[in-house]
């Protein structure tokens, strides 16, 4: 019975997020480092990196309708063995051709893993009342708190190659947990739904201008992502108060992912989605005006409100607007939004400032008043959900 009850589908789930997030955790942060490592120019790191972001946008709202047809569970299986085998490809090859294909086989596996968890999540929130996808997903955020503590140590003690053994054994594990997955029906058994027609259906006027506020928001809070450490030692920080920030923002997630569904049933999606996207502005305005590290620090705590909630809103919203045969199509443009074209325009945008010898905390500045902006389109355009449909 204990057993049983530890294996839950809602347990499966939780752990499930804590070990993909724990794969994400120990790669993404250090995977330039690593590259440097490796003697690459920026432009192959830059390159190489890009990667993730383009296969998100280019393959995600095609993973998702193969999702939709032919299982989550299959989905699963299948990106989570496949993408921690890619990881440890990156162990045995070093010339830039081969990391370059390395990370584009293990970007379309990986890449589609977190859309077909948030769609079970959104499955089981549905079905089961005592479940919703923010206390779910909170293990996610564990996973990345702990994990960068752990492979850090790790790092100062082996090398930064030791990232993808944490990151390849995380998914493997998780290849054995979504064997407990059930099996269900395919939705092409459940119902006939063609690419064309689902494209089309998901083109209407609110989806897309969600999507397309949502990937402006992400072009200009990718410069928190992947420039936060510049950033910081612009200002003087040591790399250790950089490694404290960062594990205080995967701290400042969890409760708000515990407490989003309450948040959102008081507040209402629409408005919550206002509130997280001026709190992305406040904290990139703050960030341009702050000098002294410590002080930096402290505002990361906005990251529960400007990113956690925010996402649980989004993945909430998306929710709402698509047929439930079409969850996961519906996720995986989400996915494609924010982690695909958002994230490639706001690098190349941030790369551009930066090379124009602007500091990050100007480029902040300026990303501060691009979401600001975002904020007064997304009031006039973007219609209320009801209440009821947050799950």
């Amino acid at each position: 019975m204990i057993f049983h009850r530890m294996l839950s589908q809602a347990n499966q789930l939780r752990l499930l997020y804590f070990l993909v997030l724990c794969c994400t955790a120990a790669w993404l942060p250090v995977f330039a480092d690593d590259l440097k490592a490796r003697g690459f120019s920026g432009m192959e790191i830059a390159l190489i990196i890009n990667v993730t972001p383009i296969t998100m946008f280019l393959v995600q709202p095609v993973y998702g309708f193969v999702a939709d047809r032919i299982g989550y569970r299959t989905c699963m299986l299948a990106s989570t063995m496949l993408a921690g085998i890619s990881f440890l490809l990156y162990l045995q090859w070093s010339s830039f051709v081969a990391l370059l294909l390395i990370t584009v086989c293990m970007s379309v596996f990986y890449n589609g893993i977190q859309p077909i968890l948030d769609s079970l999540t959104l499955e089981l929130a549905e079905t089961s009342p005592d479940f919703n996808y923010g206390s779910i997903r909170v293990a996610g955020a564990a996973g990345w708190a702990i994990t960068g503590i752990v492979t850090g140590y790790f790092i100062d003690q082996v090398d930064t190659r030791v990232i993808y053994l944490f990151s390849s054994g995380s998914l493997i594990i998780a290849f054995f947990i979504a064997l407990l997955i059930p099996k269900r029906p395919s939705r092409k058994q459940q119902t006939q739904v063609s690419l064309v027609k689902s494209l089309r259906y998901l083109n209407d006027r609110t989806l897309v201008c969600f999507l397309f506020s949502v990937l402006l928001i992400s072009a200009a809070v990718t410069t928190i992502w992947n420039f936060y450490s510049i950033y910081m030692k612009e200002n003087g920080a040591s790399a250790s108060l950089v490694g404290v920030g960062l594990s205080l923002q995967g701290l400042f997630e969890i409760p708000f992912f515990f407490f989003s569904v309450p948040i959102l049933q008081r507040l209402g999606i629409k408005p919550a989605l206002l509130l997280c996207a001026a709190a992305s502005a406040l904290r990139m305005f703050l960030y341009s005006v702050v000098s002294v590290p410590e002080w930096a620090v402290a505002v990361d705590a906005l990251h529960g409100l400007s990113w956690s909630l925010f996402w649980v809103v989004c993945v909430e919203y998306t929710n709402a607007l698509v047929k439930p045969e079409l969850r996961a199509t519906g996720q995986s443009l989400l996915y494609a939004s924010y982690f695909g074209l958002g994230a490639i325009l706001g690098n190349f945008w941030t790369g551009y400032l930066y090379d124009m010898h602007l500091r990050i905390s100007s480029i902040f500045f300026i990303n501060a008043i691009i979401v600001a902006v975002v904020c007064v389109f997304m009031a006039i355009f973007i219609k209320p959900a009801s209440r009821s449909q947050i799950v």
